[in-house]
């Protein structure tokens, strides 16, 4: 019997997404499972590591080409899934979607519950929508005929490609500092904006030195508000690093401080701490509250106060700080490794091949025109008050991440977009 084929049709292969895709694809070839991967980019990414993990392990990874080409790869395979973030790209291709038929999923790599706004319309188009975290099902903008529907008709596999490459820490009982680690976009769209503000409620503990890692974005800001607070010597900034194995074995506390209105779900950098048995200490909310058990495999806190208290503890009671991190290492091997996604999965795609193939039209939920695309994703509250000024949430003000900007770079030919971005230059606001 053929193996049965799953084509995936991505934006592009970078990040997280490129991680699980390249992790599932081969997991599923080395195994000779039932279900085969496929993977078609709309755009080839900066970096091909991902790509090469595919084609190293007999994965198929094509760039979108000719209508005819795209029109075939549809019609070989059996299951047809879009990984979903609202792309432009992306929303773009949906809402020319091809008058195939197919057995169709979108698995969703945001949250949905702030910006990009997973509008309830989305949900019903495919046979199967599945989601990366619970936490989505809590949107705040559904009524409850909508939460119930999704609670019953969808799906949540979290989009892991696995840690088993990450060792228990065992360095950071030979320092005589006290490192407190965070790895991850210092973009305010996703870190906390007030992040220095919870550190400096922990900036006397003896020997105490914070360690952000990750892309510069906020440097400046960030290397300003530690010397209000007389904290600039204590502040360490890493750019990114290849092998981030090294850095967590520096660490003595992972605090994942993340913007209450983050779109982030499986997050990786907070599942690789914990895959290197750091204890780890993170707001009570969003995708966080989901991936952390309080007091089992890491602490969840719900203010400033009690994140200075949390790191207190953890500071005094080195031996609270190693059950913590070897419970949540033992918890992450078990429950994200790359074997359970791709059952998961897998599980999916056994009761969808009982579907028939039918045809799906996304121009209902995302228009027809590239600002209509932009527009469709807004939560109802924004729509309904848009203003293209400082009001706008800093992510609608990023150079990407599905940003303002990033629409028009990618629809230059669309005037609406043109004459918002060039309103909210006017309004002060720089790019």
């Amino acid at each position: 019997m053929r193996p049965k084929k799953v084509l995936h049709i991505t934006a592009h292969m970078g990040g997280g997404v490129g991680k699980v895709l390249s992790g599932i694809a081969s997991y599923s070839e080395n195994t000779k499972s039932e279900y085969r991967h496929e993977i078609l980019l709309l755009e080839m990414p900066e970096k091909t590591n991902f790509m090469d993990v595919c084609r190293s392990n007999h994965v198929e990874v094509h760039e979108i080409g000719c209508e005819r080409d795209i029109f075939s790869a549809i019609q070989r395979a059996d299951i047809v899934q879009i990984e979903w973030w609202h792309h432009p790209l992306m929303c773009g291709w949906l809402s020319n979607f091809p008058s195939l038929p197919v057995r169709l999923v979108v698995w969703c790599h945001v949250s949905g519950c702030f910006y990009p706004y997973i509008p309830p319309s989305f949900l019903k188009i495919p046979q199967m929508f599945v989601f990366t975290s619970e936490y989505s099902l809590e949107n705040p903008y559904w009524d409850e005929k909508i939460r119930k529907w999704a609670q019953k008709s969808c799906a949540v596999v979290n989009s892991s490609g696995g840690f088993e490459g990450f060792v228990s820490n065992k360095k950071k009982n030979e320092k005589k500092n006290f490192v407190m680690g965070y790895l991850g976009t210092q973009s305010y769209s996703k870190m906390h904006p007030d992040f220095m503000d919870f550190c400096q409620k922990v900036k006397d503990i003896p020997g105490i030195e914070f360690r952000i890692i990750g892309d510069k974005t906020n440097e400046r800001d960030l290397a300003e508000k530690a010397r209000a607070y007389g904290m600039e010597k204590q502040l360490r900034f890493v750019d990114y690093v290849n092998d981030v194995k090294n850095e967590f074995a520096e660490m003595d506390v992972f605090g994942y401080l993340l913007n209450p209105t983050h779109f982030g779900t499986t997050e990786n950098a907070l599942l690789e701490a914990m895959a290197s048995a750091l204890p780890v200490v993170c707001l009570n909310q969003c995708a966080e509250k989901y991936l952390v058990q309080h007091g089992k495999t890491g602490l969840l806190v719900n203010s400033i106060e009690e994140y200075g208290e949390a790191i207190r503890y953890l500071f005094h009671h080195p031996e609270e700080r190693f059950r913590l991190g070897e419970a949540a290492r033992r918890y992450v091997l078990e429950n994200f490794s790359v074997e359970k996604t791709v059952g998961k999965l897998h599980e999916l795609y056994d009761s969808l091949m009982a579907k028939e193939k039918r045809v799906h039209d996304f121009r209902q939920t995302f228009g027809v025109t590239p600002h209509e695309y932009f527009f469709s994703c807004l939560p109802p509250t924004l729509r309904q008050n848009f203003s293209p000024d400082k009001s706008l949430p800093l992510i609608l003000r990023e150079k990407n991440k599905s940003s303002l900007l990033h629409f028009v770079r990618v629809y230059p030919e669309d005037k609406i977009l043109r004459d918002w971005q060039e309103a909210l230059k006017h309004s002060g606001v720089l790019f």
